[in-house]
């Protein structure tokens, strides 16, 4: 009893203060883990999913996440205690090595309930982390892809040679432009007047390759096929702002490009028609687009940096989307070659993923949305709407969105059919008015 009576009683106050900081430290660590997510281009649906998850984990019984474009909020509340917060950092871009850690941080954490230090260690790991291979390995990245999308849209010397060249040239405006904030911002626009002054340039001298073709595949990782398509998958899900917010992104994007085309056009004096000189016809190889498609995935594995082990992976779902594409247009015809293509790779990536032990679901979708070249559509279109034939250009850019939302349908249908049969990646995430009523009851 003696001794009993000499040892140091607990003190409640540092034990609830230590409990507080740990749920503090938790609830950090879940809103960098929300961002870094929403950092890969992932729907928001399937940010708020994922950070569900990982909550459950941690046996976080009443927990909430509402996930924008920009924005996380992530709120849990407990018999004591009610905590919410939020982050709104901007302009954070992810090369698939760090998509692929992310994921992996996020797959560790919903499996066991990793000590929130370590998470956020991890996570200022993944952002401090360099490519793995030098500056001019991503250039060379850059070139192939822009040859390889060339393949795939015009596979002519002439396209393919000054493709190459131009993809060259914004590769490095790439590298000189990384982490430079503004600058980084006005990269598509001053990227696209860049090589469109240089294509025009050659083409009052003679040049016979169609600049606008040239421009597609030079500045194809500026298009914002991928966000439109992704929009609209979170539109039809439910989440307005979300959706909308990247939708109307999207847009501007690709209105930025055809500025930089237009302000480009309006130096050299030459009217906008020319971005859509003809080209000599040549004989078109069947075998051109599939080395287009090899090129274009050894190029986005060179230029963002991603493992090694990720080029098979993608090379299939690059091989789906084309031939999905190509079968698609075979029996169906029309918007529904790209919706057929977008039904198969859904379900594709999101297997390779969660079944197969491969690559994000991001690394590979994106890419082979990119294929499929819904934005390119919309450039052309947009070119012939400043030119002279502007009833070409408006009936073009109706065909892009048409496309567009072809896609995203093909994609929503993918989804669908995924959660049926497998796991529920992607769900209705609610509006703002159902978040809000949701914390008003845990309040009470």
């Amino acid at each position: 009893m003696a001794l009993d009576a000499g040892l140091p009683a607990a003190d409640p106050g540092a034990e609830a203060e230590r409990q507080a900081r740990d749920r503090r430290r938790l609830l950090r660590f879940l809103l960098r883990l929300g961002h870094l997510l929403l950092a890969t281009g992932a729907a928001a649906g399937v940010v708020e999913t994922s950070l569900r998850r990982v909550a459950q984990t941690y046996q976080v019984e009443h927990f909430n996440a509402l996930a924008l474009p920009t924005v996380v909020f992530v709120n849990f509340t407990d018999e004591e205690s009610q905590q919410i917060e939020f982050t709104a950092e901007q302009g954070l871009v992810l090369r698939f090595d760090q998509i692929e850690a992310t994921y992996e941080l996020a797959r560790d954490a919903e499996q066991a309930a990793i000590d929130p230090a370590d998470g956020l260690r991890r996570i200022n790991d993944i952002l401090s982390m360099r490519p793995r291979l030098g500056l001019a390995w991503g250039v060379i990245g850059h070139v192939l892809v822009t040859v390889g999308i060339a393949l795939v849209l015009r596979p002519s010397i002439d396209v393919v040679t000054a493709a190459a060249c131009f993809g060259g040239v914004v590769g490095v405006l790439k590298v000189l432009a990384r982490d430079r904030g503004v600058i980084t911002t006005l990269l598509p626009t001053v990227a696209a007047f860049v090589v469109a002054l240089l294509a025009l340039l050659a083409a009052q001298h003679g040049f016979a390759a169609s600049p606008i073709y040239v421009l597609v595949a030079s500045l194809v990782t500026f298009l914002p096929g991928g966000t439109l398509a992704i929009a609209t998958i979170e539109l039809a899900y439910g989440d307005i702002v979300s959706g909308g917010t990247r939708f109307v992104s999207g847009l501007l994007q690709l209105v930025f490009l055809v500025l930089g085309m237009l302000a480009a056009a309006s130096i050299v004096g030459l009217p906008p028609d020319t971005l859509l000189a003809p080209v000599p016809d040549t004989a078109v190889r069947a075998w051109a687009p599939w080395l287009g498609v090899l090129l274009f995935g050894v190029g986005h594995t060179l230029h963002y940096s991603a493992r090694l082990r990720t080029l098979p992976w993608l090379l299939a779902l690059l091989c789906v989307a084309q031939a999905g594409q190509l079968a698609g247009n075979a029996v169906f015809g029309g918007y529904m070659s790209g919706l057929f293509a977008a039904l198969l790779i859904t379900p594709a990536s999101y297997l390779v993923q969660y079944r197969l032990g491969g690559p994000p679901s991001m690394v590979t979708f994106t890419p082979a949305l990119w294929l499929l070249v819904p934005g390119s559509l919309g450039l052309i279109g947009m070119a012939e709407l400043v030119g002279n034939d502007r009833l070409a250009g408006v009936e073009n850019f109706v065909t892009t969105l048409l496309s567009i939302v072809a896609i995203a349908l093909g994609s929503v249908i993918g989804t669908g059919v995924y959660n049926a049969l497998f796991d529920p990646v992607l769900q209705r995430a609610g509006t703002m008015a159902d978040a809000m009523l949701r914390y008003l009851r845990l309040r009470r």
